[in-house]
């Protein structure tokens, strides 16, 4: 299986960039209904998961970076959160790992990293595993003030492939643009704290 790296998977993540995620969060959360069952795609390190476990019935983590669920199995020892699991797995082949169909699946802060085909078929997957999907990612164009300008910079600073992924994601319109490719509708949506993201709950 594929094991995704990048210089920031771990402990850098979930101390410095995952924090900044709460408010998107936040939001995400306030699109569900209590006692729901939820995927989490992209969880990186955990942090949507074990907010949302406290709060909903059950919820699965999935990443394809090794490093990422490491920590988060490591964090989910302390928890002892007994609502929640990780899963190392390619979000492709989610089938393959999950025997149940979920309420809701989620995505935050990876769709625009994905090449442009991935997309489609990360969404496609998504809607055969969940009833409904949600997603937290950029605001697109983003505003021209410090957070906007420091998101641009953390693109870039990313890694040249994950720069390019991000430039397809605004030349394509972000998650409206996404959402209309892959023939399916915004039921909801949200923009976000500071105007730099948007949220929203298609099917």
């Amino acid at each position: 299986m594929k094991d995704k790296f990048h210089w920031y998977d771990g402990w850098i993540y979930d101390r410095y960039i995952a924090p900044n995620q709460d408010q998107t969060f936040r939001i995400m959360q306030a699109m569900m209904n209590e006692d729901s069952t939820i995927v989490d795609i992209g969880c990186g390190t955990g942090r949507f998961v074990f907010q949302a476990g406290k709060k909903f019935k059950s919820v699965v983590g999935v990443d394809l970076s090794s490093r990422n669920i490491k920590v988060a199995n490591q964090i989910l020892q302390k928890t002892k959160q007994k609502n929640i699991s990780f899963i190392h797995a390619d979000a492709e082949d989610l089938k393959n790992h999950l025997n149940e169909k979920f309420d809701y699946s989620t995505i935050s802060y990876v769709i625009h990293e994905m090449p442009i085909d991935i997309r489609i078929k990360i969404l496609n997957t998504m809607r055969e595993i969940s009833n409904e999907i949600i997603i937290g990612d950029y605001l697109v164009p983003q505003p021209v003030n410090k957070r906007g300008i420091s998101n641009r910079l953390a693109e870039f600073f990313a890694g040249r492939d994950h720069f390019k992924n991000y430039k397809t994601f605004v030349k394509h319109g972000g998650l409206p643009g996404l959402v209309e490719e892959a023939g399916m509708t915004i039921l909801r949506q949200k923009t976000g704290a500071y105007g730099t993201s948007l949220i929203v709950k298609i099917k």
